[in-house]
């Protein structure tokens, strides 16, 4: 498959034969779909538990414990994130915080790496699973 993707002038390092046949056929399967929805699903809990603690919060600085906000249905890691790391996470619909090496290269792209945790965006094929506009890089 690579041979056939090298040929068409759109292989590049990193990029599988089988993100690249999604990427394609802008088709990503019904368990991406889930995945990308179960993202959101954390995201929302990770808000409602952003908001409380911004109303008990003593010291500006300190980390919150977030649950990963990876598609993995089973995932139970937590990730450690300042309150104003987490808000520049959530400044685009399209963009989440999730564990070291819970990246998905089908359905998104690593944006910031940290010792912490890893900023990933959505591709396009599924932004409007996350309740994005589905236009790359747009953010919304």
């Amino acid at each position: 498959m690579e041979a056939a993707a090298a040929g068409t002038g759109l292989a590049s390092p990193g990029v599988t034969s089988s993100r690249l046949l999604r990427f394609l056929s802008m088709r990503p399967f019904p368990a991406e779909h889930a995945a990308a929805r179960n993202e959101a699903l954390w995201r929302e809990v990770n808000d409602r538990i952003e908001e409380v603690d911004e109303t008990l919060r003593i010291l500006p600085d300190d980390l919150l414990e977030l649950h990963c906000e990876c598609g993995n249905a089973d995932c139970e890691s937590r990730i450690s994130i300042t309150p104003d790391e987490y808000r520049d996470v959530r400044k685009q619909r399209d963009t989440f915080a999730v564990a070291l090496g819970h990246e998905n290269e089908v359905i998104e792209h690593v944006v910031k790496r940290t010792d912490r945790y890893l900023v990933v965006d959505k591709d396009a094929v599924v932004e409007r699973d996350v309740g994005a506009d589905g236009i790359p890089r747009s953010g919304g």
